[in-house]
């Protein structure tokens, strides 16, 4: 995590900072997207055995999880997490770097109004997460 003020010689340098955070949720995207898919084999398969067991037993669930979630103030922790669990914090580690991607994209096209703009001026950048939050030009 990145967090600071960052000099920037003009623009057309944060700009290739955008693209190299870009570039990096994406990739990193991509990775966890296949982790997804993954988790969501695993999950079909668990709920398949369950179906099947609840079959042979009679309807009774005899499938017992060993999952224990111990919340605390900031966090919670999960001991042997199933994969619909893994699955529900991989979907949401995607929702967040989506949201980050496109916030990314929507500074992007700012920043290319002022490069548009011809302005040529060192740059102070207020960097929270790797996302530009306050760009301040240095005339």
């Amino acid at each position: 995590m990145e967090l600071g003020i960052r000099r920037f010689e003009n623009p057309q340098e944060l700009l290739r900072y955008i693209d190299s955070q870009l570039a990096d949720i994406r990739k990193k995207l991509g990775e966890l997207l296949r982790v997804i898919e993954d988790l969501r084999a695993k999950t079909e398969q668990v709920e398949k055995l369950k179906s099947i067991v609840s079959a042979l037993t009679g309807g009774e669930t005899a499938v017992a999880t060993s999952e224990n979630v111990i919340n605390l103030d900031s966090v919670s922790v999960v001991i042997n997490p199933s994969p619909s669990t893994e699955l529900r914090s991989a979907e949401e580690l995607a929702e967040s770097l989506n949201k980050k991607l496109s916030e990314l994209q929507s500074i992007r096209r700012d920043v290319e109004k002022i490069v548009s703009a011809n302005i040529d001026a060192p740059l102070e950048v207020v960097i929270v997460d790797g996302v530009p939050k306050t760009i301040m030009i240095k005339l």
